[in-house]
C-alpha cells in the first residue's frame, strides 16, 4: 500500500480539517500534513521525505499561492499540486494551471466530485473543474455497472480503507482472490491506484461497510 505523504493548505480550518478526512479515507496509509500560509506550505515541502501531493488553496489571508506556483513545480516536478478554490473564473483557473498545477477545482463542487478530481490527478490526469456536474451520486460512475457483485463487494471495502487481508477475511476469500478482484476493479474504471478506485467508490455512496 502507498505511504503518500500529502500536504493539505488552506487558511480556513474548517474546510481544511474535512478535506484533510476525506483524504484519509481515500488513503489511510498517507501522512497527510496540514499548513495555513504559503509560507508554512514551503517549509513543509522543505522537509523529507519528498511530498507526494499538494493540496493548495489559491487565496490566504496573508498572500496569494500563484507566485510561489513555479518553484513549486521546478522543486517537485513528480509530485502532483492541485489547487482547490473558491475562484471559479476560467481565465484564472488556466493561469494557474500554466504556472504548474496540474489540477484546479472549485470548492463550491460537491465532497465526492472534488475527492473524484483529485484522484484523477493523483492518476495522472489534469483537471479543470469549476462547475459540479450536476448528476446524482449514484449515477457519477456508468462504469461501476461493468463490475460484478463480488468486485462492488470488494470495492466498498477497499473505499472504507481496509487492506487485502482484511477484505479477504471480511469476504471469506484469500487475499491473492482480493487482489485479483481490485485488478479487475481498478482496470474496468479505469484508474491505476487504490486512491483512485476509493474515490469513485465514495462518490458512488460505497463507502459504508455491507
Amino acid at each position: 500500500m502507498r505511504h503518500d505523504r500529502i500536504i493539505i493548505a488552506d487558511d480556513h480550518p474548517v474546510f481544511r480539517d474535512g478535506l484533510a478526512r476525506l483524504i484519509q479515507r481515500q488513503q489511510p496509509e498517507a501522512d497527510i500534513q496540514q499548513a495555513a500560509s504559503v509560507e508554512e506550505v514551503l517549509a513543509l515541502a522543505a522537509k523529507e521525505p519528498t511530498p507526494d501531493t499538494f493540496i493548495l488553496d489559491l487565496m490566504f489571508t496573508t498572500g496569494n499561492l500563484e507566485a510561489s506556483l513555479p518553484t513549486l513545480r521546478q522543486r517537485f516536478s513528480r509530485a502532483s499540486i492541485i489547487v482547490v478554490s473558491m475562484v471559479d473564473d476560467m481565465e484564472t483557473a488556466k493561469r494557474v494551471m500554466s504556472a504548474g498545477a496540474d489540477g484546479f477545482i472549485c470548492k463550491s463542487l460537491p465532497p465526492h466530485e472534488i475527492m473524484a478530481a483529485v484522484a484523477a490527478v493523483c492518476d495522472g490526469d489534469m483537471v479543470l473543474q469549476l462547475a459540479a456536474s450536476g448528476l446524482p451520486i449514484g449515477e457519477t460512475d456508468a462504469p461501476l455497472r461493468g463490475l460484478t457483485q463480488r468486485q462492488i463487494d470488494v470495492l466498498r471495502l477497499l473505499a472504507c480503507g481496509l487492506s487485502n487481508k482484511e477484505i479477504g477475511l471480511r469476504l471469506d476469500i484469500s487475499p491473492f482472490t482480493v487482489r485479483i478482484h481490485v485488478s479487475a476493479v481498478l482496470k474496468i474504471l479505469g484508474v491505476t491506484t487504490r486512491a483512485g478506485a476509493a474515490a469513485k467508490a465514495i462518490a458512488l455512496g460505497l463507502d459504508q461497510s455491507p
